[in-house]
């Protein structure tokens, strides 16, 4: 299970703003967080049971065995109600649309901060955040706005 928590972000900012200070390439990541949804219908079970396993999202008696045994059961009628529009969540696909947009007017209203590359990390489903947080800091941002 992929660290999903506050704690990681904390953990990563402190580490990135030591790290990114040698970075001579100027660039602001926008990190756009949200839960996610699954891109096909093959995601769903691992998004289920991501949300089902999380405490945060939801408090369950024995919650280790019961988290499991949810997702696998709901995984085929969600996985048919995902099928029915079109087989997957739109999510992933309008928030790189609205961080590409973005991206190009920030490059216009701010050129001393760009260039302006966003980033799309999901709580339940790849990209998971802290797979997004380890490729902004191996792509060398020196800053990153979290959105």
């Amino acid at each position: 299970m992929h660290s999903t928590g506050g704690n990681f972000l904390r953990h990563f900012v402190r580490q990135f703003s030591v790290s990114s200070s040698k970075s001579t390439n100027p660039k602001t990541a926008i990190l756009m967080l949200n839960m996610g949804g699954p891109q096909n219908t093959d995601q769903v079970h691992d998004y289920l049971l991501r949300i089902m396993t999380d405490r945060d999202m939801i408090q369950l008696p024995v919650q280790g065995t019961l988290g499991p045994y949810i997702a696998k059961r709901r995984t085929p009628e969600v996985q048919k109600k995902y099928a029915e529009i079109g087989g997957g969540s739109p999510i992933f696909k309008w928030t790189n649309l609205q961080g590409e947009l973005m991206c190009q007017k920030l490059d216009q209203v701010s050129p001393q901060t760009a260039p302006h590359k966003h980033y799309v990390a999901f709580r339940y489903v790849d990209p998971l955040t802290d797979q997004t947080l380890d490729l902004i800091q191996k792509e060398g941002a020196e800053r990153v706005v979290v959105f």
